[in-house]
């Protein structure tokens, strides 16, 4: 049997006449940028997330590189965040000429907040947690630090959409909450895509001008910007996909519960306190110290995996390039040991069961 990590043939099948549809009205209508299918589309997540302002941006490292910019960070200035997510996190962060601050993280693979204010100093501008594989991040204290210091709060939120933290959606906690809808999120678009969310009127404005080269209208412009915008396109494929998205999260959501029931005792499942939080599950990552040996022998079974990450961003050349070699414990440690089980909205329940038939499998030999 063929388990694939990532089934996008069987998801465009299944969404094919739409998205055909979408693609002919977006072309006989020739209204390609700033269209009002992305009006239609920022007001549907603003109406499913409760937010205050939403917008569509190019992809997320374009829209946090414009929220370094429209928040007047400059070149000393720092934001906290952590090594143990994909490199845009760091990034952007570099890229706006800022410096990421990396803190270690605990056992459920997010920021170690016991951590944070160690980390602080007087060049400290904001916190920005990764809600990993769309696990929340321990929002609480991370406000009550922010609070503390007068500090903004930035979410990562790249995996987190229709994740939710005591009953309110993960993205909206924050001062600014950055979203991706890169093909391989739950919630997604077919190429590179973003939402940026605020609650602050004069920050969305600010935004607004930047994603679009300064420009108050076509001929105008009254800052520098850039062009980092969701195209008319994508944001139509978008509200197909927000029309899918509770099912698709359910979905995740049920084969997640199904992993952990079964595994518990051979690997480490995620960790989360499932009476506040409600995961998107992105990724469904175990940890074992077993992980080549078992990620070798299911792969022979046909069953796809993948690592999220293997080499943390402090290890990567550019990171050291710039900021120097550091040592973050546990996140070097769990990067030995991470696994990324097959999980997407068309798994079958035979295929579910194979995948954790044959971990059994494996511990059973091993």
């Amino acid at each position: 049997m063929k388990v694939r990590f990532t089934d996008f043939k069987s998801e465009f099948l299944s969404l094919e006449k739409d998205l055909t549809n979408c693609f002919k009205n977006i072309g006989r209508e020739g209204s390609y940028i700033l269209g009002k299918e992305l009006e239609i589309f920022e007001n549907k997540v603003k109406k499913i997330l409760g937010a205050n302002y939403v917008l569509g941006v190019g992809n997320w490292t374009e829209g946090m590189v414009m929220l370094c910019r429209a928040l007047n960070f400059t070149n000393n200035d720092e934001i906290i965040t952590v090594s143990n997510s994909f490199i845009a996190t760091c990034g952007a962060i570099s890229y706006a000429g800022c410096k990421p601050v990396l803190v270690d993280v605990d056992e459920t693979l997010n920021m170690d907040v016991n951590l944070l204010e160690k980390k602080i100093t007087k060049n400290t501008k904001a916190i920005m947690p990764v809600h990993l594989s769309g696990i929340p991040a321990e929002i609480d204290q991370i406000k009550k630090i922010c609070k503390k210091y007068n500090l903004i709060f930035i979410e990562d939120a790249a995996h987190a959409f229709g994740g939710k933290y005591k009953n309110k959606y993960l993205g909206t906690f924050g001062d600014v909450g950055i979203f991706s809808l890169h093909p391989r999120k739950n919630l997604h678009v077919f190429g590179d895509g973003g939402i940026i969310v605020t609650k602050n009127k004069k920050l969305h404005k600010k935004l607004l001008l930047l994603r679009n080269h300064g420009l108050r209208d076509r001929n105008e412009s009254i800052m520098w910007g850039t062009n980092s915008r969701l195209d008319t396109m994508q944001a139509s494929f978008g509200n197909v996909m927000l029309n899918k998205i509770n099912k698709w999260n359910k979905k995740f959501f049920k084969t997640a519960n199904y992993y952990s029931k079964n595994l518990k005792h051979l690997v480490q499942i995620p960790i989360y306190d499932n009476q506040i939080s409600t995961p998107t599950f992105h990724q469904y990552i175990i940890r074992t110290n077993k992980r080549d040996s078992l990620k070798k022998f299911l792969n022979k079974k046909g069953i796809e995996t993948a690592i999220h990450y293997p080499k943390p961003i402090h290890k990567q050349k550019a990171y050291i390039n710039d900021f120097g070699n550091i040592k973050l414990r546990y996140t070097e440690k769990y990067a030995k040991q991470i696994l990324s089980l097959p999980i997407h909205a068309f798994l079958n329940d035979q295929q579910i069961r194979y995948v954790v038939n044959n971990i059994k499998l494996f511990f059973n030999k091993n």
